[in-house]
């Protein structure tokens, strides 16, 4: 039974391919275009060394913080030295020990505090000593509050602050890099979907072929056309099998640039995507595009951070050239006796005070580390800006590059499609010709050959849309998992 070319076409076209077997008994997993991302996100190797970075920027955060931790000192010893004596009476051998235990804190705003409770033991052979053995206890607060270097909390947290910021813009570094990976899988899973469309092509092309070659033959049985006639309906077959063979070689290859992408363990079986690409125009905005990608995209938001953090740097190392000056104090309460026990209380009720203040001050009369780090900070806020400059220069760049693509894509579908109809047409003329005589197997060849060029071209035409698409959502810092525009 012959059937018409245009039910034979619509026929072929439906159907998935699996006349030469490519399917065969072959077991397929079907992916969608959220799967795939989703798993690409979760299972990267490239985003999790980028997810590393984040922890590492988190820890040194964490540690800067570690200046204004408390500190808990304890430390305990003895001596015992014996002597010649100087003088009549004098000591020949003295014994002595101290344990001491002591807290430090450092404040924000610079201030430090040490509370320590000191004690010790003193014994000798000297005939003088009033008491022997004595012991000695007390308590001592100091305090200690810069003045120039280092005065106020914000000076005292700039590394904190900086290393907060470097945390952040690095997260958002994450952010980028998975937004650009997404936009790689789409587009490696689109290419992976024309490649089993184009098989579609290929084989539908070849079974056209073969078509015209059993009808060929009968005409030549009839006598209505020269058996010289076969010869080229023949190596067209055989060309459009070889061009079947690359296509089914091409959607091995695709497929493997999707399995990299998504770190894929399974490298045995194999994958059937089961979205399409979108066709339907959508509506571009330039502003909204712009004002999107230049606020919300986050390494713009990682770059600004960066240049923060070097800010405040260079405000610590600008502080740096001051010179120190610091008021400090204390007070104590100690107090003597035979016995350890006693002077313990004597400490309390009947100590022996101590109080002390004061200034100190030192500069460095070269300083030449203070500014030479100053002149690195400087730079290195310098490079932090202009960085950030042009990376916003490129997002303009990139964002209008972006939706003149996707809008010549739009164009190009309605054109790609509009030219396939054509096509189509015209092969169901040559066809008709050819039934009734008036077309030779060359003009319906031909008109075949155009007509599968111009699918191919169309399911080409329709994947650069898609990832046209892609491409806006990236310079946008998005990440989409439908196929949905």
């Amino acid at each position: 039974m012959r059937y018409p070319i245009s039910l034979l076409i619509s026929f072929a076209l439906a159907c998935s391919f699996s006349i030469n077997g490519f399917a065969g008994g072959k077991q397929f997993e079907e992916i969608s275009l959220k799967a795939a991302v989703e798993q690409a996100l979760a299972n990267n190797l490239s985003l999790k060394l980028q997810q590393q970075n984040v922890q590492i920027t988190k820890g040194r955060a964490y540690a800067a913080q570690g200046r204004f931790d408390a500190r808990f000192t304890a430390e305990a010893g003895g001596q015992s030295e014996e002597l010649t004596p100087l003088i009549l009476g004098g000591a020949k051998k003295e014994n002595s020990a101290g344990w001491n235990i002591s807290t430090e804190k450092l404040f924000t705003t610079g201030t430090a505090v040490s509370l320590g409770w000191n004690n010790n033991s003193y014994d000798s052979d000297s005939p003088w000593t009033l008491f022997n053995p004595s012991y000695r206890s007390g308590l001592l607060l100091g305090i200690s509050q810069p003045l120039l270097q280092g005065f106020g909390k914000k000076v005292q947290t700039a590394e904190i602050r900086a290393a907060e910021k470097q945390f952040q813009a690095t997260a958002h570094q994450v952010d980028s890099e998975a937004a650009n990976l997404a936009a790689l899988v789409k587009r490696a899973y689109w290419n992976f979907v024309f490649t089993w469309e184009d098989i579609k092509v290929q084989e539908l092309s070849l079974t056209l072929a073969r078509k015209l070659l059993e009808e060929t033959r009968e005409k030549i049985n009839v006598g209505k056309m020269a058996p010289v006639e076969i010869y080229q309906p023949q190596s067209e077959v055989a060309k459009r099998e070889e061009r079947l063979i690359f296509a089914e070689r091409a959607i091995g290859v695709a497929e493997d640039e999707l399995k990299l992408l998504l770190n894929s363990e399974d490298w045995l079986s194999s994958y059937r995507p089961v979205d399409k690409p979108p066709t339907e125009p959508i509506s571009l905005d330039l502003p909204s595009i712009l004002e999107n990608s230049l606020q919300n995209r986050p390494d713009i938001k990682a770059a600004d951070l960066t240049a923060d953090a070097a800010k405040i740097l260079e405000e610590s190392a600008a502080d740096r050239l001051r010179p120190n000056l610091a008021l400090t104090g204390g007070i104590g309460l100690s107090g003597t006796d035979a016995e350890y026990g006693n002077s313990v209380n004597n400490s309390l009720s009947n100590p022996d005070n101590l109080w002390q203040m004061g200034v100190t001050f030192s500069m460095p009369l070269e300083n030449s580390a203070a500014k030479g780090n100053l002149q690195t900070a400087r730079a290195r806020y310098s490079k932090s800006r202009i960085n950030a400059r042009l990376l916003r220069q490129q997002i303009k760049k990139t964002v209008r590059t972006a939706i003149r693509d996707v809008e010549l894509a739009i164009k190009a579908v309605e054109a790609t499609r509009k030219t396939s109809l054509a096509t189509r047409k015209r092969l169901e003329a040559e066809q008709i010709k050819f039934e009734s005589g008036r077309s030779t197997t060359l003009d319906v060849l031909i008109a075949q050959d155009a007509y599968s060029k111009a699918l191919s071209q169309e399911n080409l035409t329709n994947i650069a849309y898609a990832n046209s698409l892609a491409e806006l959502d990236r310079i946008q810092g998005l990440i989409t998992l439908t196929s949905a525009p």
